[in-house]
C-alpha cells in the first residue's frame, strides 16, 4: 500500500500512480502476445474493470450498442457508463448488450494511442448517440411520485495507453484537435495514461501532467457524473409501440 508503514496516512497520488503503472503494464504485455483485435478487446476490459472498481454502484459499465425508442441503433460503443436503477438492458444476448439511450451517462472510445484519428472516431460515435431521441417518465421514489427527469447532456471521451504526439507537442496538438470539433461532437474527457488527461469545460481545456493522468481523469469523471444527477427512466411503452398488442 502506498505511503509509509504505520504512518496513518495514504498518499493518493502515489496510489493512483501505481494503478496507472499496473494498467500500462497489462496493456503492454497483452499487446506483445495478442492479435491486434484481441489486444483491443483486452484493453477495453482493463478500462471496464477499472471503472467497475472505482465508480459508485449506481453506475454500470460495459461495451454495448445504444438504441432509442424509434429503433435507431448506434455503432458498437467501446465503453458505455449507464444507469443501473431505472432503465433495463434491451436484448441482453450474445450479439451484444443494447442499452436504451435514456440510461446512458457517458460513452468512451478506447484506442491504443491518442491521435487526430482516434479523437475524430470518438467524436463521431459521441455525435451518433447524442442525436438519438430520449424519453422520460415519472417514477416512484421513497413512496412518492417523482416528476419525469429532463435528460442531461451525455458525456463523451476517448481513452488510450499513450499518444502519437510526443511530450513536447502533446498538449498543443491535443487542444488544437479538440477545438476543431463541432459542439455536438465534443469530447468532454479523455485519458492518455502515458501522456496526460484532459477535460473540456466552458472555461477551456485543462490538461494534466503525465504522472497524474489517471487520478485527474477519474476524479474529474466522478465529479462530472455527479453533476448529471440521475438518468431519466425510459418510457418503455414507446419502445414497444410497434407491437400490435399494445396498440389495442
Amino acid at each position: 500500500m502506498p505511503g509509509k508503514p504505520n504512518s496513518g496516512r495514504l498518499d493518493f497520488a502515489e496510489f493512483f500512480l501505481s494503478v496507472q503503472h499496473e494498467i500500462l503494464a497489462q496493456i503492454s504485455v497483452g499487446g506483445l502476445f495478442q492479435h491486434p483485435s484481441a489486444a483491443g478487446a483486452a484493453t477495453e476490459r482493463h478500462w471496464i474493470d477499472l471503472f467497475n472498481r472505482y465508480l459508485p454502484q449506481r453506475y454500470r459499465t460495459t461495451s454495448a450498442f445504444v438504441v432509442d425508442s424509434t429503433g435507431s441503433l448506434s455503432r458498437q460503443i467501446d465503453i458505455a457508463i449507464f444507469d443501473n436503477l431505472y432503465s433495463p438492458l434491451m436484448f441482453p444476448h450474445s450479439s451484444g448488450l443494447h442499452i436504451p439511450v435514456e440510461s446512458v451517462y457517458a460513452v468512451f472510445e478506447v484506442k491504443q494511442d491518442l491521435s487526430r484519428r482516434s479523437i475524430r472516431d470518438a467524436a463521431e460515435k459521441a455525435a451518433s448517440v447524442r442525436r438519438m431521441i430520449r424519453t422520460s417518465v415519472p417514477v416512484i421514489a421513497g413512496g412518492s411520485r417523482r416528476n419525469a427527469i429532463r435528460p442531461a447532456p451525455i458525456l463523451a471521451g476517448v481513452l488510450a495507453a499513450d499518444s502519437n504526439w510526443g511530450p513536447t507537442t502533446f498538449r498543443t496538438k491535443l487542444c488544437a484537435e479538440l477545438r476543431k470539433l463541432p459542439a455536438g461532437d465534443r469530447l468532454d474527457l479523455g485519458c492518455s495514461l502515458g501522456q496526460g488527461s484532459f477535460e473540456l469545460t466552458k472555461r477551456g481545456i485543462k490538461v494534466s501532467t503525465p504522472g497524474e493522468s489517471l487520478i485527474f481523469f477519474l476524479l474529474r469523471l466522478l465529479d462530472r457524473l455527479r453533476t448529471l444527477g440521475t438518468a431519466p427512466a425510459a418510457d418503455l411503452m414507446k419502445y414497444g409501440q410497434g407491437l400490435d398488442s399494445l396498440k389495442r
